[in-house]
C-alpha cells in the first residue's frame, strides 16, 4: 500500500477580497464592455462560486519560496530526513513565474529547484515535474503510487503549486476565481491496510481541448498572449459529467459504494459546481443527495480556486484541524477527485 507520511501546506500572506475588484472594467471575450459595474460583477461571481476572498503571493517574490516552505512543512510532518526522500514530483501549470518579467521560467524544472532546496544529495532522488492542470496533484499521486508499487521508490514527496495570480486578465470576470497557494504530501510504503485503495484517469482532449486556455485580454489593446481564459459553461458541464463517473469507476475497483465513503475531497472550482458534482455522483447511485451532507469540505469561500493546490491544501488543513466542523479519523475512506483544463479527471480512494 501507499500511505501519507506527512502534509503540509503554506497559505500566502496577501489576502485579496472581492472589493479588491469594485473599480475593474470587465469585458466579455468578444471586445465588447461589461455594462454592469465592478461591484454588481463581484457581487455575481460571489452569488455564483462562493467566492468570498482569495490569496496571492506578494509580487515581489517567485514560485520558490512558497513551494519549498510547504515541502519543509510536509517533511517535518513525516519525520523523515531529507535523504530518505527517493523521488519528488511538483504539479503545477506554469513553472517558475519570475518577478517583473512576465514569463514562465521551466528551466531548470520545479523538481530541481525544490531538490537543491531542501539539500538532498542523492542522486537516485528522481525529481520532476508534471503538467495536468488542476488534477495534476492528483496524477503525480497515482505517479508516485506507482514507482512504490514498481519498488522504484519507499517515499515520494509530491507537491501542488499554483501562482495564478500573475497571470489573471484584470478584464476578464472569470479571473477572479483563481488564486495562489501550495500544498505538499509525502507518500510511502506501508504494510498497515492504509493508503490509497484505487485510483483512475480519464483524458478527453477533444473538442474540449480548448475549454480552459492561455490567451489575449478581453481588452483588446492590453498586451499579452498568456491570459487565463475559460469557456465556464463548458467546464461546467464536463466536470458534472466525467467527475462523477470517475468518482465511481474508482469506487467500483476498490469493491466500495457510496455509502461507503466518509468525506469527498473535490477540486475546488466552485460552490456550485462541488454541489452539482456530488449530486450527480449521488444519481449514479439512485441515492439523494442527502447522503453526501456532511462529506463535502470546502475552502473555495475563502482560497479561491487554486487548481493543483487544492486538494493537497484542503486535506492538510483537515488533518491539522485547521477546517472547522471537518475531521479524518483512522479507518476512514476518502475520495479525492479533481478536474481542469485538457480537459482531464482523476480520481483515488483512500483509506486513513
Amino acid at each position: 500500500m501507499t500511505s501519507i507520511k506527512g502534509t503540509g501546506c503554506v497559505l500566502p500572506d496577501l489576502v485579496v477580497p472581492n472589493s479588491e475588484f469594485h473599480n475593474n472594467i470587465f469585458y466579455d471575450k468578444d471586445g465588447t464592455r461589461n455594462q454592469l459595474s465592478g461591484e454588481q460583477v463581484t457581487a455575481k461571481l460571489e452569488a455564483i462560486t462562493g467566492i468570498r476572498e482569495r490569496r496571492y503571493v506578494p509580487f515581489d517574490q517567485d514560485s520558490r519560496p512558497l513551494m519549498i516552505e510547504a515541502a519543509k512543512r510536509a517533511l517535518r510532518d513525516s519525520g523523515l530526513d531529507p535523504n530518505e526522500i527517493d523521488g519528488i514530483i511538483v504539479a503545477h501549470d506554469s513553472g517558475n513565474i519570475l518577478v517583473d518579467e512576465g514569463v514562465f521560467h521551466t528551466v531548470p524544472n520545479m523538481g530541481a529547484y525544490l531538490k537543491n532546496a531542501l539539500e538532498i544529495t542523492n542522486h537516485d532522488c528522481f525529481a520532476y515535474d508534471i503538467l495536468f492542470a488542476c488534477p495534476g496533484w492528483l496524477q503525480a499521486v497515482i505517479q508516485a503510487h506507482q514507482a512504490i508499487k514498481c519498488g522504484d521508490a519507499n517515499n515520494v514527496l509530491v507537491v501542488g503549486i499554483e501562482i495564478a495570480s500573475r497571470m489573471l486578465d484584470p478584464h476578464d470576470v472569470d479571473s477572479m476565481i483563481l488564486g495562489d497557494g501550495c500544498g505538499a504530501a509525502v507518500f510511502s510504503k506501508d504494510d498497515d491496510g492504509k493508503g490509497i485503495l484505487s485510483n483512475a484517469t480519464f483524458s478527453h482532449a477533444n473538442e474540449d481541448l480548448a475549454n480552459i486556455y492561455l490567451g489575449r485580454s478581453n481588452k483588446k489593446d492590453v498586451e499579452g498572449v498568456c491570459w487565463f481564459k475559460m469557456n465556464g459553461r463548458d467546464v461546467y458541464r464536463y466536470a458534472t459529467s466525467w467527475v462523477p463517473k470517475v468518482v465511481k469507476k474508482t469506487l467500483d475497483k476498490a469493491g466500495l459504494g457510496l455509502a461507503d465513503v466518509d468525506m469527498f475531497l473535490f477540486h475546488q472550482a466552485n460552490e456550485k459546481l462541488i454541489e452539482a458534482m456530488a449530486k450527480n455522483l449521488a444519481d449514479l447511485y439512485e441515492m439523494g443527495k442527502e447522503c453526501l451532507k456532511g462529506k463535502l469540505p470546502m475552502t473555495i469561500q475563502f482560497l479561491g480556486n487554486t487548481s493543483v493546490a487544492s486538494i493537497p491544501t484542503m486535506l492538510d488543513l483537515i488533518l491539522k484541524g485547521k477546517l472547522e466542523g471537518f475531521e479524518i479519523r483512522k479507518g476512514d475512506t476518502v475520495v479525492m477527485a479533481s478536474v481542469g483544463a485538457g480537459m482531464h479527471c482523476n480520481s483515488i480512494v483512500y483509506r486513513f
